[in-house]
């Protein structure tokens, strides 16, 4: 025996692993048997044994695979206990090696396979499964929280609505629902929503917008009035020319259809047009009194598009404009209340057919004929 020189060759060392102890009590270790460890245990003590016959002090590595990001590596004359606390539960391998010198290769090395037991619990499927339920969990509470809001509203502001929300599926309410419903508000403006929503989608169209664009727009459209759900109908329904208290109540429709879509996340920018349809490219709209650019596209959009269904359909206070009337006065508030790029593009689609004046009038005048018998 070489007392000089620690090699492999010359077998001067004895490694093994008899004994550990788990929360304090010893446990005894069968070689090429996997330690099993409760799952319930929190301490984990391993007393690994290098004896050494050389009167060198070699490095020894310590490496609990699936665990450690890495060998822990110290001399032989140091070497401890190894404690592990709070190990998770599964498979692992208890690397023990004698290690060449100062550097990383190996001259010997024992392996112990190390199994924590788990409970059913604790596989990932299950964890798996457990953020799927919570997941549809979450989305119910959501679905739930939205259909008791938009029913307190519809509850609050119109009792007229009550039969038409008994029919509807609240949990899945989509944009065309909230959009009749804002139209049954006032029979003398059913359709105005759709009819505003088709003459915005052909505005945009000769703009450049894609299909994508202007499906957003046309459902931004559909609900521009939904604030009217809030106007009592006294105000909404009334023939006559509503007084100045009457007309400040009218305004709010646009910021009462704000504050209902504001948390609407299924179109981006939805409020919009509920919030600015109102606003004159010169300045002198409401709420806010925002001028050309100022106003978003899509809202000024939208607004000529309203003006243009509320002077050409029938009204509880006035029948419908003549359409060369609505002509010149589209034309006379070009840069004033409208935007006059948008202007030309309603002239042109009204010059070219692409909307029906002459289908329009006479629907209208058919109504009329229904309504009289």
């Amino acid at each position: 025996m070489n007392m000089e020189l620690y090699n492999v060759s010359v077998r001067s060392y004895h490694m093994l692993l008899d004994m550990i102890k788990i929360d304090g009590k010893s446990v005894q270790v069968n070689k090429g048997d996997a330690i099993i460890i409760p799952r319930e245990a929190s301490l984990i003590e391993f007393t690994p044994e290098v004896v050494n016959y050389s009167i060198s002090d070699p490095n020894i590595s310590v490496f609990l695979e699936g665990y450690d990001e890495e060998p822990k590596i110290m001399p032989l004359s140091e070497m401890g206990n190894i404690i592990y606390s709070n190990l998770p539960s599964g498979e692992y391998v208890l690397r023990i090696a004698v290690l060449q010198g100062n550097t990383e290769d190996i001259l010997a090395e024992i392996t112990y396979g190390i199994v924590k037991e788990k409970e059913f619990y604790d596989n990932v499927w299950f964890v798996v499964y457990m953020i799927v339920v919570g997941a549809l969990f979450v989305t119910y509470i959501t679905w739930m929280l939205f259909r008791t809001q938009i029913q307190k509203t519809l509850r609050l502001q119109r009792l007229q609505i009550e039969q038409s929300k008994k029919q509807i599926e609240m949990g899945n309410e989509t944009i065309i629902t909230i959009a009749k419903a804002v139209d049954a508000k006032d029979e003398n403006t059913s359709q105005h929503s759709s009819r505003v929503s088709e003459y915005s989608v052909m505005i945009a169209k000769e703009l450049g917008y894609d299909d994508e664009q202007c499906e957003k727009l046309r459902q931004t459209a559909l609900l521009h009035d939904i604030g009217k759900i809030g106007i009592p109908d006294r105000i909404l329904n009334k023939p006559s020319k509503l007084t100045d208290e009457e007309y400040a109540i009218m305004k709010t429709h646009v910021t009462r259809g704000a504050e209902i879509l504001k948390n609407f996340t299924l179109i981006d920018n939805v409020s919009e047009g509920a919030l600015y349809h109102h606003e004159r490219y010169d300045g002198s709209g409401y709420v806010f009194g925002l001028k050309g650019d100022e106003i978003p596209l899509n809202a000024r959009i939208i607004g000529i598009a309203d003006a243009f269904d509320a002077m050409t359909a029938n009204r509880v206070y006035r029948k419908q404009l003549d359409i060369n009337f609505v002509i010149g006065e589209l034309k006379k508030c070009s840069g004033k209340q409208f935007d006059p790029k948008l202007v030309d593009i309603l002239l042109k689609l009204i010059e070219n057919g692409t909307i029906d004046v002459e289908s329009l009038y006479n629907a209208s005048v058919a109504k009329k004929d229904e309504d009289n018998v």
